[in-house]
């Protein structure tokens, strides 16, 4: 199972801003938002958002199952099966993952699923701008899969606590209004290991829904998609 592409709240125009925070010129690969056109219909009835910050990675997907005969298995890969996962990264995560520690998590006299996913943001060292987060490489978690179940917030928390990975952090709960003030500041990222800009949101609606295709609903809102404040 892949995970499916997160929309941005709004659709796109045409128009970007330069490093300044001025704007520069129409452009055919770089599409800023139109504020108020939605580019999922459902995302205007909603009110109430659980907004979480973006991190600037790589998607990665821990996979862990029982094969054909039954054995727990744990596989590591990209958003899709023909993604490529930089090697440090990939050494970093066979040593952070195993299924041990995932048995404990997930193998329980009271519940044992047939399948388990967690969705997460392979960041720092040399992916994206990784460095501004951190010089090694680390793993943030933002969503777990169990057997068909997406597992709300807390219930991610609770087992990236137990499993001592990192999750997404929570930046409360907002209005449609709230988040766009909170992205156009220009927020610092709560993860990063020195100070940096937030890269955005992704938001969520409060209490949690899905698509009628059953994808959970979602969006995000990168800071650069706007003009920094004047100082």
């Amino acid at each position: 199972m892949e995970y499916s592409k997160i929309q941005s709240l709004y659709k796109r125009d045409g128009i970007e801003f330069d490093e300044n925070g001025k704007f520069k010129s129409k452009s055919k690969d770089v599409n800023p938002l139109k504020i108020g056109d939605y580019s999922e219909p459902e995302f205007g009835n909603i009110r109430n958002w659980q907004v979480d910050e973006k991190i600037d990675g790589t998607n990665i997907r821990i996979i862990f199952k029982k094969d054909e005969n039954g054995n727990d298995i744990l596989l590591i890969k990209g958003r899709t099966e023909k993604s490529s996962i930089p090697k440090e990264l990939l050494l970093f995560l066979h040593s952070k993952f195993t299924i041990e520690l995932l048995s404990k998590a997930f193998r329980t006299p009271e519940n044992s699923p047939d399948y388990v996913i967690l969705f997460g943001e392979g960041y720092g060292g040399k992916i994206q701008k990784g460095s501004n987060y951190r010089k090694d490489y680390g793993f943030c978690m933002f969503d777990i899969f169990v057997s068909g179940w997406w597992l709300k917030k807390e219930d991610i928390e609770a087992i990236g606590k137990q499993l001592d990975i990192e999750v997404a952090p929570t930046l409360g709960i907002m209005k449609e209004e709230e988040i766009l003030e909170f992205v156009k500041s220009h927020p610092k990222s709560k993860i990063a290991q020195k100070e940096y800009e937030m890269e955005g949101i992704v938001a969520r609606p409060f209490p949690p829904m899905n698509f009628r295709n059953n994808k959970p609903i979602k969006f995000k809102l990168r800071c650069g998609d706007f003009p920094k404040p004047s100082t």
